[in-house]
């Protein structure tokens, strides 16, 4: 049984799991390298490509498109293609909007306060107290920014999700729990279909 670990998070399950491993699966199908994919993955791009990314449009994408764009499309491919051979986790990248219409998905926003997003860079990435609300700000406008310029919403909307957990006020157990349950309750469903 595979072990999926999501920064304290610990759900005993055979579902594989994919963050930075997208990073190295982008880089393998784009032939950008892994530091461009990790600096260049979130930051705003030139141009929308809704309906590109909706198609799976084949253009050869280093002719085609910005890096950015090209980029998130890689993204979006791979995202889209290993969800459909096996249950998996993919955090972030907009994965909640590309998958939005795939039956037998279950979108999840984690979140919490300034303090305990503080607390939490902290004791998981080591970054400094007096750093951490300048990192955390920065990161979550990238993130925001990157999801509205592909997607149109608004990261963090409960309306693009099916469930949102406030990480500072629920213990990670209790997600945790309540994760697993959705889980079990989606692939009992799926299996009497």
């Amino acid at each position: 049984m595979e072990k999926v670990n999501i920064s304290g998070f610990s759900l005993r399950m055979t579902i594989a799991f994919y963050d930075k491993e997208l990073i190295t699966l982008a880089a393998q199908e784009s032939h950008f390298s892994e530091e461009f994919i990790s600096q260049n993955e979130q930051k705003l791009p030139s141009s929308l490509l809704y309906q590109m990314i909706l198609q799976d449009y084949e253009a050869p994408l280093d002719k085609s498109l910005s890096y950015d764009d090209a980029l998130f499309v890689t993204q979006s491919r791979i995202i889209r293609h290993i969800s459909s051979e096996k249950p998996c986790v993919i955090v972030g990248r907009c994965a909640n909007y590309i998958l939005k219409n795939r039956p037998n998905t279950i979108s999840i926003f984690l979140y919490a306060d300034i303090p305990h997003k503080i607390s939490r860079a902290v004791a998981e990435y080591g970054i400094p107290a007096a750093k951490a609300p300048d990192i955390i700000a920065s990161t979550d406008k990238s993130r925001s920014d990157h999801y509205f310029h592909y997607t149109g919403l608004q990261w963090g909307d409960s309306r693009n999700y099916h469930i949102t957990f406030d990480t500072g006020i629920i213990p990670i157990a209790q997600i945790t729990e309540t994760i697993k349950n959705l889980l079990q309750k989606e692939i009992n469903e799926s299996n009497q279909s």
